[in-house]
């Protein structure tokens, strides 16, 4: 793929180009969420507007979740929901049908539907985007910048990006798409805070137990490339209920419930209504799964529309229920696992950490069990798999940076950053910052539900019509 570096801003050159075309729209990350705003912002915007995607990684559409080189990591979502465009709801499928290099694709096909793994999504999106900066009617719109951005800053009526290297590039307006912001590391190698790092499960001894913070599905990562990679000791799981995601299974589909002004507005009643629509799914003879899929088009309202308090009640309450039915394994991962627990060398615990000493030769860790009893186990290494990072204990530079100079702030539970309902970057001050925007898992706190394709492709959309609103419509 043709990757397009743009001149240092202040040469002589630069300056020339940025008198004669307009500033690009620069879209940082570039993972899925960078990829497809990119892309829509490319459809929709005028052929004149340069469009610069900005990529710190090794590479461009993989991000975090496609550059994972385990086959045995599969989407949790099938195959029929994985279009990158919501317009076109079978391309995804139709890509894996028609693939140039058949060999390269991994689909497995299921009773529940096909399931490819994530190395094949990041090829699908690897090709939507060369399309797109390969446009015949648009050429050398949409640029590639391999470059890290720690730094952004207004200037004038726009903004100056600013690289590792100390590049500096001019933009009309960003879009941050930065994906999940990584978490800060721990002083001691043995406990690994980033589960995505290729060091994380590397210098091993292949017996001694290793111990997995949280049974979700970076959990179920984790124990298939530990046994992919020939690792043959225990590996144990804790989170605080020991629950396991659940797996995908075929269904039928169950309506969207009616629910009251007052079901809506109070995490307990809906949860208690939930179960009352699961329990007439079964008297139907219709799985659980189809009642929680049934409410999916209305999780981001609901979650805008509950105050702070009701958000922070659902966290406490109702989120690990509500993870382990919402996010789901691919049956083939739901198969290996069952095997694993079945011979015993996957283990789930159910505890609360209370404490963790490192030791020359191991790692003590002191936990809680739900019986109240204190227990406490040897380990050679903690691996974190707890969920999400909060964007306030991050120590990624360009969040750091734009938290410091108040281009953005936090949202009220933390998550992540804060926008308004048009994505709109909200600064210090509280109000929107005219031509930034946010989307994806940075915004999960306003949204909750941002962080899968369905979701996101859904945002992109939405933000490359504001874009041409603000970008092409005086005032």
């Amino acid at each position: 793929m043709t990757e397009i570096l743009l001149p240092d801003a202040g040469s002589p050159k630069s300056r020339q180009r940025v008198a004669d075309q307009k500033l690009p729209v620069a879209v940082i990350g570039s993972g899925f969420s960078g990829t497809i705003a990119a892309i829509q912002l490319a459809r929709r915007l005028p052929a004149d507007q340069p469009i610069l995607l900005c990529e710190r990684g090794v590479g461009f559409s993989l991000g975090v979740a496609y550059s994972t080189p385990v086959a045995g990591h599969l989407l949790n979502v099938r195959a029929a929901n994985m279009s990158a465009f919501a317009a076109d709801p079978g391309h995804f499928e139709a890509w894996l049908a028609e693939a140039a290099d058949p060999a390269a694709i991994e689909a497995h096909r299921t009773d529940a539907g096909v399931f490819a793994s994530r190395a094949t999504y990041g090829r699908y999106l690897k090709s939507i985007l060369y399309d797109a900066v390969c446009a015949d009617e648009r050429p050398s719109q949409l640029r590639l910048l391999p470059d890290e951005i720690v730094d952004c800053r207004r200037s004038g009526a726009g903004f100056e990006l600013i690289s590792a290297g100390g590049r500096r590039y001019p933009a009309a307006a960003i879009v941050l798409a930065t994906g999940h912001v990584p978490p800060a590391p721990s002083p001691d190698p043995r406990y690994v805070t980033n589960p995505w790092r290729p060091e994380a499960i590397e210098g091993l001894d292949r017996r001694s137990p290793v111990l997995v913070l949280g049974t979700g599905l970076t959990m179920v990562d984790i124990a298939l490339s530990l046994r992919q990679k020939g690792f043959k000791g225990p590996i144990i799981a804790m989170s605080r209920r020991g629950a396991l995601a659940q797996a995908h299974r075929p269904s039928s589909p169950w309506a969207l419930p009616d629910f009251t002004a007052t079901e809506r507005g109070s995490v307990r009643l809906l949860m208690r209504r939930l179960r009352a629509e699961v329990r007439a799914a079964q008297a139907q003879g219709v799985d659980w799964r189809a009642v929680v899929d049934s409410i999916r088009p209305i999780t981001a309202a609901l979650w805008r529309d509950w105050p702070d308090a009701e958000r922070r009640r659902f966290l406490r309450h109702a989120r690990r229920w509500w993870d382990i039915h919402r996010h789901r394994m691919a049956p083939p991962n739901a198969a290996a696992i069952d095997a694993m627990l079945a011979d015993g060398s996957l283990q789930l615990l159910a505890g609360r950490i209370t404490g963790i000493g490192f030791e020359a030769d191991t790692v003590r860790v002191a936990y809680q069990s739900p019986s109240g009893g204190e227990k406490e186990l040897e380990v050679q290494r903690v691996i974190a798999a707890t969920g999400l990072e909060s964007a306030g204990r991050t120590r990624d530079t360009l969040m750091e940076r734009l938290l410091e100079e108040g281009l953005v702030r936090l949202d009220p539970l933390g998550f992540g950053i804060e926008v308004a309902e048009t994505l709109e970057v909200v600064g210090e001050d509280g109000q929107p910052v005219p031509n930034f925007w946010a989307l994806g898992p940075i915004v999960r706190g306003m949204f909750w539900e941002c962080i899968a394709v369905p979701d996101i492709r859904q945002q992109a959309e939405q933000l490359a019509r504001r874009a041409v609103s603000a970008l092409t419509q005086p005032g």
